[in-house]
């Protein structure tokens, strides 16, 4: 996801599945796997086992059950002693069998498999357990047992290890209920998914972990205040240890999420900025860190083509950049593009991000602008969407008018490869665009020269749907080029609606 492409359904189907990582092994790496008489979890989550592999557990507990959101019917057990590599994620039982079942059940489960999955984007794989090629898992529910308390895991000093050795420790506990105690909120809570669903949220933690609402419900909502925010202080989160694309923590209940902690890691802060520790574990190093925008040592000035071309990364400092237009919904994700130049042109705009913070800067107006370049992708592939985040905006001396960059090939605009990328984020004006077809949910409409085809959102302007139909003529349409690195897909974003001095002239036109 960032996933490239994946729908939203395929998102909320694969992320409650349990992962782990290749090529850090188990816990015993001279078991003989080629059985399928009673095994171990710990003998399943070993990189010795190959895939498809039959599997027989015995007495081993439920210690969590997917009733939650549009599918249910997975659940995940573990050794009653507990302990590193003591869990797994099991799907496709019957859901009869499932239905029966609560959390603390002794279980049997025969005629299963394990399972590695993987997608293309990715080199961790997801182990679990499914029915065996051709049959029908059994799970037989054999007493009543008891889950091993949660295993408590230093976020903080996992968080700080170098990459391979993190996903090596957290790879310990994928399907295992874990604890985090004394954890900051290191993004805003937001939902997944490139059509949203309001019970599909997640949000960052210390450790470099996300949580997510696969398992329970975790309030949400665009009216504040927030359930949580970014530099929250909980007190513990309690879930079940996870992979997709990041570790994760899924919590079973709401409950779970225990706010109002204290002793969290404080932020990375001037005069730490050149230790080589990421102090907050936040995932973000020295430089990197929004703590270090202010640090002298961290920031370069520089111009937007310089950043758009790749010459200069990390922190920065814009100066005299004219506000080209504003972005103030969905509220977790705001923000501003800015351009060196009033009139527009190719490498010539960029976006800054302000998070759940309102842009307060006006268009037309200059400012001065601190933070760190940022390449996002809400996937691990396909094009990237360049950004300046936890920015420090200056207002600067003077205004000016915005001009667009006129007559570019819509087929140059829409290429999500190199050709296109010149003109992200930049203001852009197409002529005689005739719509194709008014996509929802998602509010998109699909515009077309005759020849190609090019897609417009509502990121900027919330226009409304009815306002255009199939045939509706535009004699221009401007706006600002983005990329939704979801769908890895390059849109027009107006800046106003139709009528006089909108953004959307439907007053004529020649359109094919």
């Amino acid at each position: 996801m960032t996933l490239r492409t994946l729908p939203a359904l395929t998102l909320s189907l694969l992320v409650a599945t349990a992962c782990r990582g290749s090529g850090n092994g188990g816990d015993d790496d001279g078991i003989d796997s080629g059985g399928g008489g009673d095994l171990t979890i710990q003998e399943v989550q070993s990189d010795t086992m190959p895939a498809g592999t039959a599997v027989t557990l015995r007495g081993v507990v439920v210690t969590a059950i997917d009733n939650y959101g549009p599918r249910k019917g997975n659940f995940y057990v573990g050794e009653p002693a507990g302990g590193a590599y003591s869990g797994v994620l099991v799907f496709g039982a019957a859901l009869d069998q499932v239905a029966a079942l609560t959390v603390g059940d002794l279980v049997d489960i025969t005629d299963a498999e394990k399972d590695e999955f993987s997608l293309p984007e990715d080199d961790l794989t997801v182990t679990e357990l499914g029915p065996v090629a051709g049959g029908e898992m059994t799970v037989t529910r054999t007493g009543d047992g008891m889950v091993p308390e949660p295993q408590v895991i230093d976020a903080l000093a996992i968080g700080r290890m170098a990459m391979s050795a993190r996903e090596a420790e957290y790879e310990k506990w994928e399907g295992v209920l874990v604890r985090v105690n004394s954890v900051s909120v290191t993004s805003e809570i937001d939902t997944i998914g490139s059509m949203p669903d309001p019970t599909f949220v997640g949000f960052d933690i210390t450790g470099v972990l996300e949580i997510d609402s696969s398992l329970a419900a975790i309030p949400y909502s665009t009216t504040p205040p927030p359930f949580l925010t970014g530099g929250d202080c909980l007190a513990s989160i309690t879930g079940m240890g996870d992979y997709f694309f990041n570790y994760k923590v899924l919590p079973r209940a709401t409950a779970d999420i225990v706010l109002g902690g204290t002793g969290c890691p404080a932020r990375e802060a001037v005069g730490m900025c050149a230790d080589g520790i990421d102090n907050d574990a936040n995932g973000f190093l020295d430089c990197a860190d929004r703590g270090c925008s202010a640090e002298p040592s961290c920031t370069t000035d520089t111009t937007i083509e310089m950043i758009q071309t790749g010459a200069v990364t990390g922190g920065v400092r814009l100066n005299d950049v004219v506000v080209l237009a504003t972005k103030t919904f969905p509220t977790t994700a705001q923000g501003f593009w800015v351009s060196h130049v009033a009139q527009a042109a190719a490498n010539q705009g960029i976006f800054i991000f302000t998070g759940s913070t309102a842009p307060t800067a006006a268009v037309n107006s200059l400012v001065d602008v601190t933070g760190s370049v940022t390449e996002f992708d809400f996937n691990t592939t396909g094009d990237k969407l360049t950004q300046i985040q936890n920015a420090t905006i200056t207002p600067a001396v003077g205004t000016a008018t915005p001009i667009p960059l006129p007559a570019i090939p819509v087929a140059t605009l829409a290429s999500i490869s190199s050709i296109g990328e010149p003109y992200e984020s930049v203001l852009v004006t197409l002529s005689n665009m005739r719509v194709m077809a008014v996509v929802q949910p998602g509010d998109r409409v699909q515009l077309t020269n005759g020849t190609d085809t090019i897609v417009m959102d509502d990121e900027i302007y919330n226009y409304d749907m009815n306002t255009f139909a199939a045939g509706n003529c535009f004699q221009t349409v401007t706006g600002i080029m983005t990329v939704n690195t979801f769908d890895d897909e390059r849109r027009l974003l107006p800046r106003s609606g139709t009528g006089t001095g909108g953004d959307i002239d439907n007053t004529g036109g020649t359109c094919n």
